[in-house]
């Protein structure tokens, strides 16, 4: 079996899951089998196939962008700093690994190339406990070398406050029948107080969700959705939905007490009301998903350069010029160059959903800057999340040169271009439809810039 593109591990002998490192100093970049939540930016990783084939991966952390590696000949832990792929199989620093499915307990080994040892949730007691580690070359049997895979594009965290459309073109809305609190789609206001619900997410990434005019959760019964459930526990399966992404806007909500899909039906007396009874994503479980947000706004934009990585660098020609003597005497011309530079920025999160709602953003703008990342200008205006932001200026330099007698001097402006990513951490506080102002702490950033930097010029001399 192949592993997911975008996954989380889950370990087989005490079910935590495999998160970053980046709070404690003296382990600050380790991966470690601590995390009780799957859905968070520490605990999501990208599996890319590797060049040299052979069934091998390098696996990057998605909350830096950085790739597996062993940080020293002299250690086994294994840590997420590496800012490009290694695949020398030679070379203890390669990235490469080999999953290994284990049928019997469904799960996987997962292999260092370079080393030959599976690598495992090892137990020291001491600041790396249950730090990843390659330590085995053949199975264990406390089964701390086996990793269960669990597909990340299979959770969709949804927004925290939201309304549902149905295929019909009416909102989801808290109503009563025959004395019982349904759901039905039979809104045309966003704004209506019966339209708006409040999601929140298990740590297993599945969601119980709370109508704002009933104040209670969601619940399965037998097969109507009812809004009636005070459940504390989250336990109850009925009153746990798993929301799969049918696309950037859509979703659809299988209940997890028969494992069916919500849809408008009308039935029994019931007109277009919400019913778990579909085993498969029909159009009318298709469900609309809009933010229950006028307006939001990002500040206090912390950037995180101690796990930021610049990659994918290389040398660009900007311009060219050359001048010619044809005296016999020595001569200095000013020579002038034309280029365009340009630079992309882009700010987006790995876990929390963003959907279509206008927002408003503060924050720095980090670029590469000699080989290292710097804070540069700031950027304060209108922005749509996920969105590239380009910008380019037409630049005159002059550059002095001295051309010997029956010469020509051709002259090139080099620059490097790279990119970077940066996590960040920021503030999000939503307008919502109701008035209420609420502000909430995320710690899911991840910005991408492209620039060019490190200019220099480089001469050529040739006779006439």
């Amino acid at each position: 079996m192949v592993l997911p593109r975008y996954v989380a591990f889950k370990s087989k002998a005490d079910d935590l899951y495999l998160k970053y490192v980046k709070e404690d100093v003296q382990i600050h970049g380790y991966i470690k089998y601590d995390a009780h939540n799957v859905v968070t930016p520490h605990t999501k990783y990208e599996v890319e196939p590797a060049k040299v084939g052979k069934g091998f991966v390098n696996i990057r952390c998605c909350y830096n962008n950085k790739y597996w590696v062993c940080p020293s000949i002299n250690t086994q832990y294994v840590v997420a700093v590496a800012d490009e792929p290694n695949e020398d199989q030679s070379n203890w620093a390669c990235t490469l690994f080999e999953p290994i499915f284990d049928p019997d307990h469904q799960a996987y080994r997962i292999k260092h190339v370079y080393f030959g040892y599976n690598t495992c949730s090892w137990r020291d007691g001491l600041a790396r406990d249950r730090c990843l580690y390659m330590g085995y070359s053949t199975p264990d049997a406390n089964l701390c070398d086996l990793h269960v895979a669990i597909d990340w594009e299979s959770f969709y965290v949804l927004p925290k406050y939201v309304a549902f459309k149905g295929d019909n073109g009416n909102y989801l809305q808290a109503c009563w029948f025959q004395g019982l609190p349904y759901l039905q789609f039979s809104a045309d206001d966003i704004g209506d107080p019966k339209v708006g619900n409040e999601v929140s997410t298990t740590n297993d990434g599945n969601v119980r969700i709370k109508s704002n005019h009933f104040g209670k959760l969601w619940r399965r019964s037998p097969n109507w959705i009812w809004v009636d459930s005070n459940d504390t526990t989250g336990n109850n399966k009925d009153t746990l939905f798993w929301p799969v992404k049918v696309d950037n806007k859509f979703v659809a909500l299988r209940n997890l007490g028969n494992n069916y899909f919500c849809k408008r039906l009308t039935t029994e007396g019931k007109t277009n009301c919400l019913n778990a009874g579909v085993p498969t994503i029909t159009k009318e479980a298709r469900l609309e998903i809009q933010e229950l947000v006028l307006s939001r706004s990002i500040y206090n934009v912390i950037f995180h350069l101690l796990d930021a990585r610049i990659y994918g660098q290389h040398v660009i020609t900007m311009a060219n010029g050359d001048a010619s003597n044809s005296s016999n005497k020595e001569n200095t011309i000013d020579m002038k160059l034309h280029y365009t530079i340009s630079e992309s920025n882009k700010w987006c999160s790995t876990v929390s959903a963003k959907v279509g709602v206008q927002t408003s953003i503060q924050t720095g703008i980090p670029l590469i800057a000699e080989g290292k990342i710097e804070m540069s200008a700031e950027f304060s205006g209108e922005y749509t999340w996920g969105e590239t932001k380009s910008k380019s200026s037409e630049i005159e330099t002059v550059y002095t040169v001295t051309v010997p007698p029956m010469s020509r001097v051709r002259v090139s402006l080099l620059a490097t271009k790279g990119q970077c990513d940066v996590p960040y951490s920021y503030a999000q506080r939503d307008t919502l439809m109701n008035g209420d102002q609420v502000t909430n702490y995320y710690d899911d950033g991840i910005y991408t810039a492209v620039n060019c930097y490190n200019f220099k010029y480089e001469t050529k001399q040739e006779p006439l």
